[in-house]
């Protein structure tokens, strides 16, 4: 039985539907990811789930547990905010303890607690430091710390990384993934941050208008999407108008724009769009004849803007150290049997 269930969780706002029928099962030591734009419903869904919003429809069961009549201090639920929300007047020690505190943990055993979770967290020698005196990842070590401490059952991270520049984010995206792992805790991460819940998770849920469009290991849903939005919104594609005009050997027959290409996916004859991620494809001696309209420089990439009879299409490569395709430059396009995806509109 999964430790986490959510059962067709609605949430309304007047008119306006946040959550719009949720199911979801997470197991026990698991990391989960909701994923999607501003406004999908993933941080109302997160506040359920914390018992900060009483649902309008629906169940949450935690650990066979209806949290229904259960108050969120009584869930035992630890929670990292994008804020942090740190005491300002505490030191590190001090906020960490503070939910034991309240919980009226003996003085002997809290103590030992804070010591424990702060070399979890690697901030043993910051134990009398304040909060203004920390950097952001050191900030972000304390709230964790206070969300462990407590021992919780499930731990819940708000954007957690969203304040932090982007190299810390980094850092942190794997700090924090090895915590986890170590104190084998099941939890869930409300991000917008693609690449962060790609890394960081064991299941990706990708949420659209309030509903749960596509969950599963990251990997299987970066390369089978299903639908244009999860292939547009979790990563860079190609999305191409396209006409499945027949089948053969397993694969579908498009025609986009005056080529027909073969693609993998299923879908009936008639309308349908074509995912072609810039990372699959290849300049190659022949393929698809194109010209380079422009390309810029990204460090470990060349992303390059390709005009062909397909439509413009955007193509990176891994920066080698040797020579680059020029802009203005002929080229061809190729891509592996698997990289041509057809998915809904």
């Amino acid at each position: 039985m999964s430790f986490l269930q959510l059962k067709g969780l609605v949430q309304r706002y007047g008119a306006v539907v946040a959550v719009d029928g949720v199911d979801l099962a997470v197991d026990r030591g698991e990391f989960l990811s909701l994923l999607g734009p501003s406004g999908c419903g993933k941080s109302t869904t997160l506040l359920a789930i914390a018992g900060f919003v009483e649902p309008s429809a629906g169940q949450i069961v935690i650990g066979g547990r209806d949290m229904a009549q259960v108050k969120p201090n009584r869930r035992n639920i630890g929670i990292v905010f994008q804020s942090f929300a740190l005491f300002p007047h505490m030191t590190v020690a001090e906020n960490v303890g503070f939910g034991l505190e309240m919980r009226k943990v003996a003085r002997a055993e809290r103590a030992q607690r804070i010591a424990e979770t702060l070399a979890l967290v690697r901030l043993t020698e910051l134990a009398g430091r304040y909060p203004k005196q920390l950097s952001g990842g050191q900030q972000q070590r304390v709230a964790l710390a206070r969300a462990l401490v407590i021992r919780p059952d499930l731990l819940l991270l708000d954007e957690p990384m969203s304040s932090l520049d982007a190299k810390l984010r980094e850092e942190m995206r794997v700090e924090i993934r090895d915590i986890q792992r170590k104190v084998g805790i099941t939890t869930i991460m409300v991000t917008h941050d693609q690449a962060e819940a790609l890394l960081m998770a064991d299941r990706v849920a990708v949420m659209d208008q309030g509903r749960i469009v596509r969950v599963g290991k990251p990997y299987e849903v970066y390369e089978n999407p299903g639908s244009a939005f999860v292939s547009d919104f979790l990563g860079r594609t190609n999305l191409l108008p396209a006409t499945v005009i027949g089948r053969a050997n397993g694969r579908l027959r498009l025609r986009v724009g005056t080529v027909e290409i073969d693609a993998v996916g299923e879908a009936p004859d008639g309308a349908a769009m074509l995912s072609l991620r810039p990372e699959r494809l290849a300049f190659a001696g022949d393929g698809l004849p194109g010209k380079v309209e422009s390309c810029l420089f990204m460090g470990g990439q060349w992303f390059y803007r390709v005009a062909t009879a397909l439509g413009q299409i955007a193509v990176i490569r891994p920066n080698e150290g040797g020579q680059h395709v020029a802009e203005g430059g002929a080229v061809h396009l190729a891509w592996p049997a698997d990289a041509a995806r057809v998915v809904r509109g």
